[in-house]
């Protein structure tokens, strides 16, 4: 998949900035995964078309594409806002994340096949839904995309606090 295609499939300009990236990529995704009547392979596409946009440096040609940061043995964060990168297998790093869920908030929703875990965090009135994102593994490992909506007219709590709490957990 090359960068026109990933705008096109997210339907974002060139000019998109990571807010507007993040937010086409929910939007794609709602419409894209199989319990919305789409199907995995579309969710995945979606995805891959997130996992290269992301990586895009805004400053370079539309085609330079940044270098990935190197793999971890334990999970570091590279943008705790953001995302983690880290050695160990999708599915098992989903089902890592999702029982380590129960200790930061209330999971309402594990997909294994598309590998997204959504987790209601906070307390009233600051409540938010963590959406958590697992990638495919590559040689420097597996990604995981971390987003927090909240659930109310209220901000939810931090993304750094909760992505941090969830992180030690896994390493439990």
């Amino acid at each position: 998949m090359d960068v026109d295609e990933a705008r096109q499939i997210l339907g974002v300009a060139s000019t998109a900035d990571d807010d507007l990236l993040r937010q086409a990529h929910r939007r794609e995704i709602r419409r894209a995964h199989p319990d919305a009547g789409g199907s995995e392979a579309a969710a995945r596409r979606v995805n891959a078309a997130w996992d290269l946009l992301r990586t895009i440096d805004p400053s370079a040609s539309p085609a330079a594409v940044a270098p990935s940061p190197a793999p971890a043995s334990v999970p570091e964060p590279v943008d705790v806002d953001q995302w983690y990168r880290v050695d160990v297998a999708p599915d098992e790093l989903l089902a890592r994340l999702a029982e380590a869920g129960h200790e930061v908030g209330e999971v309402v929703f594990v997909d294994p096949h598309v590998g997204i875990l959504e987790i209601v965090v906070g307390d009233a009135p600051g409540v938010g839904q963590l959406a958590v994102t697992v990638g495919d593994q590559s040689a420097a490992g597996t990604e995981i995309t971390f987003t927090l909506e909240p659930l109310g007219i209220t901000p939810a709590p931090p993304i750094a606090g909760v992505v941090d709490a969830l992180m030690a957990a896994i390493r439990r």
